[in-house]
């Protein structure tokens, strides 16, 4: 019996987890000096390179578990992956709600969506007191 080709879906699912990174690092705003990166702050997008990361082992572990190389979802931005649990756990939490958009409302099309939303309100300067999307996230993004 053969054994499946997963090139392609781990190509595919890298660009996915890179889409999501970038939207959720988008849409907490990297200018909350989280970042350090000029270009991010100026342009107000994520566009910094995506390095390994410890926070992603569980990820990588059951990518491993089901034959696939864990490579997709081994990076995170620059800005968070290195950085503490405490400052990881709202930045999950925002990935986890933007996966299950993206589910929700495939045609969405994620970071200019996130973009949009960010520009819309003023969020809280403290690196603490990062946003989840609201429930008029989805009304925002069909606009």
């Amino acid at each position: 019996m053969n054994d499946p080709d997963f090139s392609e879906y781990e190509k595919l699912r890298a660009e996915q987890h890179e889409e999501l990174c970038r939207a959720a690092s988008s849409l907490m705003r990297v200018d909350l000096r989280l970042c350090r990166l000029r270009s991010c702050r100026r342009k107000r997008v994520c566009s910094g390179p995506m390095l390994p990361s410890p926070h992603q082992a569980w990820a990588v572990r059951a990518h491993e578990e089901i034959g696939l190389s864990g490579k997709a979802c081994a990076k995170l931005p620059l800005c968070i992956a290195n950085q503490h649990a405490w400052i990881f756990a709202p930045y999950k939490k925002l990935m986890t709600d933007l996966q299950q958009l993206t589910l929700d409302e495939p045609e969405t099309d994620l970071i200019p969506a996130c973009l949009k939303v960010a520009a819309r309100r003023r969020l809280p300067r403290s690196a603490l007191d990062f946003p989840a999307p609201s429930s008029d996230f989805k009304q925002e993004t069909k606009g």
